[in-house]
């Protein structure tokens, strides 16, 4: 399969063009909440999918792990360079966000040995995408599950993987064809947005977004043949990237 990049394509079907476009909100749900919270996950979906295949920041990776500081959106970070997608980070200094690329279930960057898991092309690779930035507004994954998702839910609740329950979203609310998986009660919070099905523009992706650091949001997608890993890949995350910095 060729290296081509879904954002270089010159034409998409109509639900890929959904996910292409970003956030872009029915005008009968205009919401001021919703428009303030989805405008900040817009950039993030764009990104997850026009990159989800792009392997050229592969490119002058050779398994080194040396420490590499950072200063994203104005906090500081010392992370190993074999995590780093892009060789601009890998130099380090004051950028505004910063692109992982993470083996799973392992959560270790390139290597020689995994070398054929980070150039695999399929979509069912397993890696994991994640992008570190400023945080736009408050509200990430979970917080926007009563707040915003809720009121677009339609037909009945869909059994998901590893205990997660599904809700579809309506055509209104301008992501038909998409799915909110959420943990069951009783539980540490887990929401994360799907693709209901692969398509032959986009691969079953899943992302979901959370808060770390002082002011920074972890956005991180993954195929969703991995999402009855959800317990386990959010919680060694949360911890990983605790770590790098330093969630209160």
């Amino acid at each position: 399969m060729a290296n081509v990049s879904l954002g270089d394509r010159s034409s998409h079907s109509p639900r890929a063009s959904r996910w292409l476009a970003a956030i872009r909100l029915h005008p009968f749900v205009y919401l001021a909440l919703a428009l303030v919270a989805l405008a900040g996950i817009g950039y993030g979906v764009s990104v997850a999918i026009e990159d989800y295949h792009d392997r050229i920041a592969l490119r002058g990776l050779d398994g080194q792990a040396l420490p590499v500081r950072l200063i994203v959106a104005g906090e500081p970070v010392v992370v190993p360079a074999n995590m780093l997608r892009s060789r601009k980070a890998r130099r380090g200094g004051a950028v505004d966000k910063v692109d992982f690329l993470l083996h799973w279930p392992t959560l270790e960057g390139f290597s020689e040995e995994r070398a054929a898991d980070f150039r695999d092309t399929a979509p069912d690779a397993p890696l994991i995408f994640i992008t570190v930035s400023a945080r736009e507004n408050s509200l990430d994954s979970d917080a926007r599950l009563d707040s915003i998702y809720e009121r677009f839910f339609e037909g009945p609740e869909l059994a998901g993987p590893a205990g997660l329950a599904g809700r579809a979203l309506d055509a209104e609310s301008g992501y038909g064809g998409e799915v909110v998986y959420y943990g069951p009660p009783g539980v540490k919070p887990f929401v994360a947005r799907c693709i209901a099905a692969d398509t032959p523009d986009i691969p079953a992706t899943c992302i979901r977004d959370v808060n770390i650091g002082q002011g920074l949001s972890m956005l991180y997608r993954f195929n969703q043949k991995y999402l009855a890993d959800w317990r386990t890949m959010d919680d060694r995350l949360r911890r990983l990237f605790g770590r790098f910095f330093r969630t209160p």
